[in-house]
């Protein structure tokens, strides 16, 4: 079925209901863009604010207009973004997060704005970082960062408007519903794509680049390099696969033996070689193999129905010998909001960190977003093995 869309003003005065003409196609991505578009007769304002339930997971969502194509005589195309991205206009000047829980720092991040905190579920582990100069938005996705979780904004709505809007910060958004997804040589309406991340067998990983101090315990202002973690691996400032080394090196000069193929990480914000080493290790399991992604219809998804964005779906592919067990995860997910059942196809695989620069257009705005997370490193691969799964 079509949602109802509540049509709101930029300052939440209620103008009534927007008759989209068609469907509405919603596409949403982990740690990525959540836009509809639709075509409408009488094209809104930018600015204005879409309230729709969300008829498949029964929640309520908000849209902001960004963008509307208007020919002559001809419906109106309405492109818009969650309302998260009103963080866009929103600026920190500067927060100095020292020894801050997750929780702590999404409060001092989200009072420069009108949301709240919701819940936060990745555990009280204080950390710390500058957030200097940006937009609201790009300080969220700081948090994110450095504290670890996946944003969702929470739209609650009281008396036919919104009553309160609040950023969630769980560990990892989606859960496991049993969803299952046999990949064979012969099966239409899927498309398997091997990405082209490079494959190493072995990582050196950096930290954060310890301050120097003089005679005197003062510090100077200059750094050391950066952190490694050979104190806790035996001398050695790199780990690697030896199984995977046997698959994916290649061979030394001499042809005499398989060598690893390096690669390297930086957590920039890590002081702890132990840490550092956990960090690493995590990053090679998602490294040392070739990732891939699954993009299928939900139809093809026993219990695909029922997916939502984030939530994990085992796969079997067969097309490789012997058969791949892999739980991939639902990491986009395009929906056709019509008359009738919606067309969903979704994207399992490998989650792409695009933040809002995933629309073109809209790519101007995130420059912030994109140079805050310029140091990060990436998100890894969330593909975990199911051998010892039974389905």
């Amino acid at each position: 079925m079509v949602p109802t869309l509540y049509l709101f003003d930029r300052f939440d005065e209620r103008l009534g209901i927007l008759p989209a003409v068609g469907g509405i196609t919603h596409v949403e991505e982990v740690g990525g863009e959540d836009t509809i578009e639709f075509d409408c007769l009488a094209a809104p304002e930018k600015g204005e604010r879409l309230l729709w339930r969300d008829p498949q997971d029964g929640c309520w969502r908000e849209h902001v207009v960004v963008r509307t194509d208007e020919p002559l005589g001809a419906p109106a195309h309405v492109y818009a973004e969650s309302s998260l991205c009103e963080l866009l206009g929103d600026f920190v000047e500067e927060a100095q997060l020292v020894g801050k829980t997750a929780t702590q720092a999404l409060a001092a991040v989200l009072a420069h704005t009108r949301w709240t905190v919701g819940d936060v579920g990745v555990g009280a582990t204080e950390r710390g970082c500058l957030i200097y100069h940006v937009n609201a938005l790009a300080a969220l996705r700081r948090v994110e960062e450095v504290w670890g979780g996946e944003a969702e904004a929470v739209i609650a709505v009281s008396g036919g408007r919104v009553s309160s809007r609040t950023v969630d910060l769980p560990a990892r958004r989606g859960t496991w519903r049993g969803a299952r997804f046999s990949y064979g040589k012969t099966l239409a309406a899927c498309t398997r794509t091997v990405l082209e991340d490079e494959v190493f067998t072995a990582l050196y990983g950096y930290g954060k680049g310890l301050p120097i101090y003089d005679e005197q315990g003062v510090a100077t202002g200059g750094f050391t390099r950066r952190l490694t973690f050979g104190s806790v691996n035996d001398g050695a400032n790199w780990v690697g696969d030896e199984d995977a080394r046997l698959v994916w090196g290649r061979w030394d000069a001499a042809r005499e033996a398989k060598v690893h193929r390096f690669g390297h990480v930086v957590f920039p914000d890590c002081e702890d070689a132990s840490e550092l080493k956990a960090l690493t290790l995590a990053a090679l399991a998602a490294a040392c193999e070739p990732r891939v992604s699954y993009e299928v219809d939900v139809a093809a998804v026993d219990g695909g129905a029922g997916v939502r964005l984030g939530d994990d779906v085992a796969v079997i592919d067969s097309s490789r010998s012997p058969a791949w067990h892999l739980r991939a995860r639902c990491v986009r997910r395009v929906r056709e909001l019509g008359e009738g059942a919606p067309s969903v196809r979704l994207t399992l695989g490998t989650v792409e960190r695009t933040t809002w620069a995933a629309s073109a257009d809209v790519a101007a705005r995130v420059t912030a977003v994109e140079e805050t997370a310029a140091t990060a490193s990436d998100t890894v691969a969330s593909y975990e093995d199911l051998g010892s799964e039974e389905f």
